[in-house]
């Protein structure tokens, strides 16, 4: 597909990498000089240097001709300009990001009015998944699939776990209706089969009902509970997001925020928050504020180094959850698996959103349409769930008699909303919702990956 993508930032740049990846022609707009001629020499893409709202600039990068155009620059009025453009010009597709809380309160109008697919927002998302990984603290990541009824977390397993040393075949019968869907040791990561066994330094990918998930969380680990008081350090768009999220809950919330003004608008709009006006990385305002007695840190500013100092002495205080934003992609890459426990990262999460679409927009046949997809361990696996129509070729074949390609796995079947962990006996059927792993790329349909046994 013709792709064109306005702004070369963090989410633009990662979105385009994915798509270039998956061989689709893109053509990127930038306004910086610098910035466009960077993308030029590391990206197999066409750059145009100007702004995307420009209507001469969209003429020069193709507009006319193209699939889709993802606008994702720094300023929500340039991309919902970019898109309106788009728009008119005959692009049928349009993604726009914004940021703002005003506008986005309006995403379902502004879709609407102004002819957009979708609208993204990687801070109230990246708040979204930190709610998530909360309620279950022993996890580094947790997602949602098919309107909940199937959960997927990551765990690292301990010496101590019970999880260390049981094998694949056996996890069922000790630890419930659940699946391991991936796994990432020492730096391989893969599917696992049936053979496989657990061991210690083990990061595992679980897939199950929310009831199996809770039960396997108790049996392995004592830090099973809801943190009760939380802290964190930044208080920009994503607190202010998250703050919202658990407002509902029971959960004491304090905000260390660097910036006075900042920390005002916070403390009107939460009164009910605590809000402190001082820098995250100082050990003495950490302690004098109660991180001794903190069930769960989380570090959300701006600055990654910030970000990550903060966060390695909230673990060295033994705070039982800690969760850390980091921008960029070469930061994670060079951090050990120890030295941080969750991590999020706002780029990779629009991405994943994008993506989705673009593989949904791709599957002309609508066999299985893609509702969800998930990046796990670095973008090298992916989680994908399918809504089964009536066109799906190998509806009520037990699964013993289909092949599942190499590095892909049927993690699950919600089936009339429950969430199966599937056997060679059980089936798909039309209406299903099937989440598959898979190490490999550009699957948009079920088919990709499973075929009838000869």
């Amino acid at each position: 597909m013709k792709i064109v993508i306005a702004g070369a930032g963090r989410v633009g740049l990662s979105i385009a990498h994915e798509l270039v990846k998956e061989n689709h022609n893109i053509t990127i707009i930038e306004g910086n000089n610098e910035k466009q001629k960077e993308v030029g020499n590391s990206l197999d893409v066409l750059t145009i240097l100007g702004n995307a709202a420009s209507y001469d600039v969209l003429m020069e990068a193709g507009v006319k001709n193209a699939d889709l155009l993802i606008a994702v620059t720094r300023e929500d009025e340039i991309n919902l300009l970019c898109c309106l453009a788009a728009r008119k010009m005959g692009v049928p597709h349009t993604i726009a990001r914004v940021r703002n809380s005003e506008y986005y309160k309006q995403a379902a109008f502004l879709n609407e009015e102004l002819g957009l697919s979708m609208t993204i927002n990687p801070e109230e998302e990246t708040a979204n998944e930190i709610s998530r990984i909360l309620r279950f603290p022993v996890a580094t990541k947790v997602e949602a699939f098919a309107g909940s009824k199937a959960e997927l977390i990551e765990i690292k397993v301990s010496p101590e776990s019970a999880l260390n040393g049981v094998t694949m075949s056996s996890l069922r019968s000790n630890f419930g209706n659940v699946l391991i869907c991936a796994v990432k040791r020492d730096k391989e990561v893969f599917i696992p089969r049936g053979d496989y066994v657990i061991r210690a330094g083990d990061k595992l990918n679980v897939v199950g009902s929310y009831r199996e998930i809770n039960q396997l969380v108790k049996k392995v680990s004592k830090k099973h509970r809801e943190p009760k008081k939380i802290m964190l350090i930044g208080g920009g768009e994503i607190a202010y997001y998250l703050i919202r999220k658990l407002a509902d809950t029971n959960m004491a919330i304090k905000i260390i925020e660097k910036n006075k003004a900042e920390c005002a608008r916070l403390k009107d709009i939460f009164p009910k928050v605590s809000c402190v006006y001082g820098h995250g990385n100082d050990p003495e305002l950490l302690n004098e504020e109660g991180l001794e007695v903190a069930d769960a840190f989380v570090a959300i500013t701006d600055d990654d180094d910030d970000n990550i100092i903060s966060s390695m002495y909230a673990l060295s205080s033994d705070v039982g959850k800690v969760i850390t934003k980091i921008k960029e992609s070469k930061i994670i890459n060079i951090l050990s698996g120890d030295q941080l426990d969750s991590i999020v990262q706002p780029a990779s999460i629009a991405t994943q959103r994008v993506i989705r679409y673009v593989r949904s927009m791709q599957n002309a046949y609508d066999q299985s349409g893609i509702d969800a997809m998930y990046y796990l361990f670095e973008q090298k696996v992916e989680i994908i769930e399918f809504k089964i129509n009536e066109k799906f070729q190998f509806d009520n074949i037990p699964l013993k008699d289909l092949d599942v390609a190499q590095g892909a796995i049927i993690a699950s079947i919600i089936h009339n909303g429950q969430c199966i962990i599937p056997d060679g006996e059980d089936v798909i059927h039309s209406g299903d919702i099937v989440i598959l792993a898979t190490t490999r790329n550009g699957v948009i349909a079920l088919e990709d990956v499973v075929e009838a046994k000869l």
